[in-house]
């Protein structure tokens, strides 16, 4: 009788025990874990027109992850492009300026006449063109008719940048060797949308940043080093879209100046004068 009582308390504690206890459970851990790094990508041409240059191409893609401010971000395309003409559409390769010949002219403030019509080949004063009298006064000038070159580019971010330019390899001819890279004005323009449907989803990456630089006024001023021509404060992507659609356009403009107010004087003679500028991308 002991026994049973003995083996029933026992049969009863270990019961006990059992709803007690804690159950053996196996622990899993999950972290999804999902990280976009800092990219702006560079829309142009692959090269120029006249060595065949396609476009539109992506020819930088820049990393501005761990790049301190001030400082070229890293590039993974390892070649260089070059910019878009302005007025075509689709965008196509922009000219490297060796086809370039005469520079049509313009007469202004001319007292009556003075039309001048352009024969093939267009934008180039040749003998197959003409030119009508005309009058002349006190204010009487011929000016350069096409005194700007205008080209265009293209960048598409998820993050804030910078824009650096470098003017280099200036190149003169004829009576133009007298002339250095101050002659040649220099004017940044940026679009949100432009024609063909690029940047219809993009947004002003200049707010919340330094924008355009107003003080770069000629290709002198940014010779010595790469100066900071552009300082985007924000994304350009502004809705879900393509690179395409997120993309804004920039517009660089350069133009010739006599010093007096106009393009080209008489007094400045006959010649050439070219230089190159490059773009690159920093971190903000």
């Amino acid at each position: 009788m002991r026994k049973a009582i003995y083996y029933s308390i026992l049969s009863m504690v270990i019961s006990g025990l059992c709803l007690t206890a804690p159950m053996a459970l196996a622990d899993i851990l999950d972290r999804p874990f999902f990280r976009a790094g800092s990219v702006v990508v560079v829309i142009g041409a692959s090269d120029f027109r006249e060595n065949s240059g396609q476009a539109p191409v992506a020819v930088d893609f820049n990393l501005l992850d761990n790049v301190p401010s001030g400082q070229a971000a890293p590039d993974i395309i390892g070649a260089d492009g070059v910019g878009l003409e302005y007025y075509s559409s689709p965008p196509g390769a922009q000219s490297d300026g060796s086809a370039h010949t005469n520079e049509l002219l313009r007469i202004e403030a001319q007292t009556s006449g003075g039309a001048l019509t352009n024969a093939a080949p267009f934008d180039v004063l040749d003998a197959s063109d003409s030119l009508t009298a005309f009058g002349l006064n006190a204010n009487t000038n011929i000016d350069m008719q096409s005194y700007y070159r205008i080209n265009k580019f293209y960048v598409a971010s998820n993050a804030p940048f910078d824009i650096y330019a470098q003017a280099s390899n200036l190149t003169t001819t004829g009576d133009f060797t007298s002339m250095g890279l101050d002659k040649i004005r220099y004017l940044l323009l940026m679009f949100t949308s432009s024609t063909g449907g690029w940047g219809t989803r993009a947004q002003n990456p200049g707010i919340g940043g330094s924008g355009r630089n107003y003080a770069i006024r000629n290709l002198s001023d940014m010779s010595a080093a790469p100066t900071k021509v552009y300082g985007a404060g924000r994304r350009t992507a502004r809705s879900p879209g393509t690179l395409m659609q997120q993309a804004v356009t920039f517009i660089p403009i350069y133009y010739i100046y006599d010093g007096g107010g106009n393009a080209y004087d008489f007094s400045q003679g006959i010649g050439t004068i070219s230089a190159t500028v490059t773009y690159s991308i920093y971190a903000p």
